[in-house]
Parts: C-alpha cells; sequence; structure tokens
C-alpha cells in the first residue's frame, strides 16, 4: 500500500533512489523536488538538521510545504 516517501537530505534521497534501481543523474536532489519511482512518488526534503534549521537553510514553511505536498498527493 506505500505510495510516497519523503526523503530527509540528499544522502537519504540518493539511498532510496539507488534501492529502487534508478541511476542518481536521473532522479536528482533538490528541496520540495517529486519524483516518480514506479507507483511510488518521492518527495525530497533538506534534512531538518540543526545546521539547515539555525542557518534557515529549512525553514519551519519549507519543511511543511513538502509534507502538504504529501497530503495533497494522498488526498487526491
Amino acid at each position: 500500500n506505500l505510495r510516497a516517501i519523503v526523503t530527509l537530505g540528499r544522502i537519504a534521497h540518493e539511498s532510496t533512489v539507488a534501492a529502487f534501481g534508478e541511476r542518481r543523474s536521473a532522479v536528482t536532489f533538490a528541496h520540495g523536488a517529486v519524483h516518480e519511482l514506479g507507483k511510488i512518488k518521492l518527495f525530497a526534503s533538506y534534512h531538518c538538521s540543526r545546521y539547515n534549521t539555525n542557518t534557515r537553510v529549512l525553514t519551519p514553511d519549507m519543511f511543511r510545504a513538502v509534507f502538504a505536498n504529501v497530503r495533497a498527493y494522498l488526498d487526491a
């Protein structure tokens, strides 16, 4: 029943892409990006580390927006 995966950070994103047998260059990481891996949608976010939040690379609004996109996809 898995329909969506949220990856937190580039390492998680690239590991997930590799686990699905896809090339990393074909499924590039970017915050807020959405990719299709077969029947599953992959939603990418910056990692919610203290560094990323303290330097505002990732803001609470940015993080919430990723999960709002996931919710919209799952509710559709």
